[in-house]
């Protein structure tokens, strides 16, 4: 038995049963509880199958191992299960004997551990690049890829006017302070800021992007402009 993927456009995964208002419950009363930047939402499955089903089940989860979609495919199997809905793999169509779902919490020691590869103890690169800009913007977006407008980017544990990025737990303390030489905004303005993982703006990826609605003012010469992110980490 051979199970392959033809999938012309990947979809993305969804939780049936879970409304958006249940969802912004979830969020809402995290933001009240911890004031929080970064929310986790892990949705778990405990399931049991029919021994001549497993089989199907075993070769689809290998090909997850090399490809993507197949593990986005296989939550969309779980959800449709969860429905009490049968699922075709490889041409046999079946559904587990029993299968629950629960909304549950990454715990500390996971987000401890994403904390460290944010901050480069772990083995990829570390988000230690500040930028702050100028750009006429009211909010970021979860596909910002750089600032609106850009005006200097510094590595924070080399830039001689001061910096750092550390943790404690599963906060994330990013702080940055650029030269007083750094050029006029526009306005004489700045606007954002932002976390990237490399001073190359070429290959740099973004990490965070603040906008503020109260702008800082900056005068080239007259003053030293700086921006600190602390990122609060919370599972629900």
């Amino acid at each position: 038995m051979q199970l392959s993927l033809n999938m012309q456009q990947l979809q993305p995964a969804e939780l049936y049963g879970v409304t958006k208002n249940d969802l912004q419950e979830i969020y809402d009363n995290a933001l009240r509880e911890f004031k929080t930047r970064v929310f986790f939402l892990d949705a778990s499955y405990l399931y049991t199958f029919h021994l001549d089903d497993f089989e199907y089940v075993r070769k689809f989860n290998i090909l997850g191992r090399y490809d993507v979609r197949a593990n986005v495919e296989w939550h969309k199997c779980l959800e449709r299960w969860y429905q009490d809905q049968t699922v075709t793999i490889g041409g046999h169509t079946f559904k587990p004997i029993q299968i629950s779902r629960t909304l549950d919490r990454v715990v500390n020691e996971g987000m401890e551990m994403l904390a460290n590869f944010v901050v480069g103890n772990g083995t990829a690169s570390a988000f230690d690049v500040r930028g702050i800009g100028d750009g006429d913007i009211d909010e970021p977006s979860l596909a910002d890829t750089d600032l609106e407008h850009g005006i200097d980017y510094i590595n924070v544990n080399e830039t001689p006017e001061g910096g750092s990025l550390t943790r404690h737990g599963t906060t994330i303390y990013s702080v940055g302070n650029h030269s007083k030489e750094v050029e006029t905004p526009d306005n004489n303005e700045f606007t954002e800021c932002g976390m990237f993982d490399d001073i190359n703006t070429s290959r740099m990826r973004m990490f965070d992007h603040s906008v503020f609605e109260d702008p800082v003012e900056h005068t080239q010469g007259v003053n030293s402009p700086g921006s600190t992110t602390v990122v609060y980490m919370c599972s629900g």
